[in-house]
């Protein structure tokens, strides 16, 4: 079944970086800036990406499928830990970046003021539909897949993050975007982190609705300023390595309890 992620992968590839890069062509020739509503409809677009080929893998694969993968997006019958851990862990992870980031820079502050923390509850909403949603695919369908043919957690979570920071390389060309003209590595290194915990978090829990929270909390968090912004080149680096640090660390955890569950199925 490793074909459906091959499909997924290839799919949502062809579609986002039709219309991201479509549109970096276009805002390097100013044909348009990114405020345009040209420039949001192709963001989303290409966005939404990995939505549509969850659904294009599975249908091409076998659709009776998906009754299971809807039962898995829409889970919400778990430890009610594990919501608080979607939605408040982005937010610790953040405040430890910016604190590093002080340290590393005591003008951090002057230069990235945090906005008005009301405004995080809002950003969920809205950072749903712009980045959440991506999970129904890195979750809903890539990750239990590479499962199938890999259960080395490590190496799936190595696959699933630099493949989701490749997804998004075309950002770093869109003039305008937050991305633009920043270190590409860096954010490699962020992505690879903050994909450990989702790779744990499913991997708990089965639920794809809370990585999707989880990923929402990370864009509401960077909308509040909580975040070290990415043009803060050196402090960026030391939070994406603490984020990976503390993200292998869980998964380190999860892998021993693989270890010690295969130990016992082995004595029966």
């Amino acid at each position: 079944m490793f074909k459906r992620a091959i499909i997924f992968i290839s799919f949502t590839f062809v579609l986002t970086w039709g219309f991201w890069w479509l549109l970096a062509l276009l805002t390097h020739h100013d044909i348009t800036s990114f405020e345009s509503a040209l420039s949001i409809l192709l963001l989303f677009m290409g966005g939404i990406g990995p939505t549509i080929g969850a659904y294009v893998a599975i249908l091409a694969t076998d659709k009776k499928d998906l009754k299971e993968f809807h039962s898995k997006v829409l889970k919400i019958e778990v430890n009610y830990k594990y919501f608080l851990f979607a939605f408040l862990v982005p937010v610790l992870l953040g405040v430890l970046g910016i604190s590093m980031a002080f340290i590393i820079d005591r003008e951090f502050f002057i230069n990235n003021p945090i906005g008005p923390l009301y405004f995080f509850i809002p950003s969920i909403a809205s950072a749903i539909i712009f980045g959440g949603i991506e999970e129904l695919g890195w979750r809903g369908v890539l990750q239990p897949e590479l499962f199938k043919v890999c259960k080395n957690i490590f190496l799936i979570n190595l696959i699933i993050g630099v493949v989701w920071a490749l997804w998004h390389l075309p950002l770093f060309y869109i003039q305008g975007s937050n991305h633009f003209g920043n270190s590409f590595l860096a954010y490699t290194l962020t992505a690879i982190g903050f994909s450990s915990f989702l790779t744990w978090l499913y991997d708990k829990t089965k639920s794809v609705l809370l990585c999707v929270l989880f990923h929402a909390s990370i864009n509401a968090t960077m909308a509040v300023g909580l975040s070290v912004p990415m043009n803060e080149t050196l402090p960026n680096i030391a939070q994406g390595a603490l984020i990976l640090f503390l993200g292998t660390v869980l998964l380190l955890k999860r892998r021993v309890h693989y270890i010690n569950f295969n130990k016992k199925m082995t004595l029966k």
